[in-house]
């Protein structure tokens, strides 16, 4: 509960238009569907009575709601999917509240008053909490055109190119085109995917490989194409397919000061310190589960890091020193 309040306390501004949304919703509801001819229809008067009744404990269960649902404290201008969700469930919350506790203790409204209210307020609510994250975009946008940007080329079609579009947003660099053979004549967040590598070549100046499955060979092709035009390349494979939330191996085990116990394909080894256990690996691992000092382990599957090796192989041809995985 204090947490709750405190939650409230931080994002009290919302909780001020929260109040206005929710309470205006459904009085706007009312107007829509009785006022007529410049005038709230006279028979049916006494559900505007009914409506000012109810906003008291509407609103302040309301409120509660959307506390209990997490919708304050939040830093908004990062606002995701996850929020969306949050916000559909604490209005679908008051949706049932408006029409139990409207039927059950005032009397029961029109239909369309409760459709038109819970779109009406979802919509409010929706827009208090995106409305500045949209603001930024557009900024943003508006910003970005005034700026010198650098025309580039993603190579991929999957949820690493996806992350490498996002990340070059922040960039003078710009995603213009984005190159894969399977999928060429689709759009990939907005940007137009092609499948003539030569072609989409003359028309940038940098280009940004982020296929983790493209071959060592497909590699050296494209950085000698990229050399003998001398447009700048970077291979964001390595990088940006690690921003999945995987641990590695080795991260956890350096954090492992006493024993250890390695659990691999059912067979369990015990060490002295995580370290110990990381010279015994001979091999690349997943972390499929932790159980007190216990780690059981598993192979990748294998195209897991199919890109990987060939980001390791190229990373050890251009330093002549190898990748250490763990």
């Amino acid at each position: 509960m204090k947490k709750i309040w405190e939650s409230i306390a931080k994002d009290l501004w919302i909780v001020l238009l929260d109040i206005l949304a929710v309470n205006a919703a459904y009085f706007l509801a009312l107007l829509l569907r009785f006022y007529v001819n410049f005038e709230f229809r006279p028979t049916v008067s006494y559900y505007l009575t009914d409506w000012l009744r109810f906003t008291p404990f509407y609103t302040v269960l309301s409120i509660a709601i959307f506390a209990a649902w997490r919708l304050y404290g939040g830093m908004w201008r990062f606002a995701g999917l996850n929020d969306m969700n949050r916000i559909i469930g604490a209005n679908l919350c008051t949706v049932v509240l408006q029409i139990v506790g409207t039927a059950l203790f005032i009397r029961r409204m029109p239909i369309t008053y409760y459709l038109l209210g819970a779109v009406l307020q979802f919509l409010f609510i929706t827009l208090i909490r995106f409305g500045y994250r949209i603001l930024l975009v557009e900024k943003k946008k508006v910003a970005g055109r005034n700026t010198p940007t650098v025309p580039s080329m993603v190579i991929g079609a999957g949820e690493t190119a996806r992350k490498a579009i996002h990340h070059l947003e922040d960039t003078p660099f710009r995603a213009t085109v984005v190159f894969d053979e399977k999928s060429a004549g689709k759009t990939l967040d907005g940007v137009g995917i092609v499948g003539d590598f030569e072609k989409a070549l003359s028309s940038v100046r940098a280009v940004f490989i982020a296929d983790p499955n493209l071959s060592a060979e497909k590699r050296k092709e494209i950085r000698d194409a990229c050399d003998t035009a001398g447009i700048e390349l970077q291979d964001y494979t390595g990088y940006l397919s690690n921003l999945g939330g995987r641990i590695p191996t080795s991260s956890l085990l350096d954090l492992v000061e006493g024993p250890v116990t390695l659990i691999i394909d059912g067979d369990e080894k015990k060490y002295e310190s995580g370290e110990e256990a990381i010279k015994s690996l001979r091999d690349r691992y997943d972390i499929k589960s932790i159980s007190g000092a216990k780690i059981e382990l598993a192979k990748p599957s294998s195209s897991a890091y199919v890109g990987y090796d060939a980001w390791a192989q190229q990373h050890k041809e251009q330093t002549g020193e190898d990748v250490s995985f763990f």
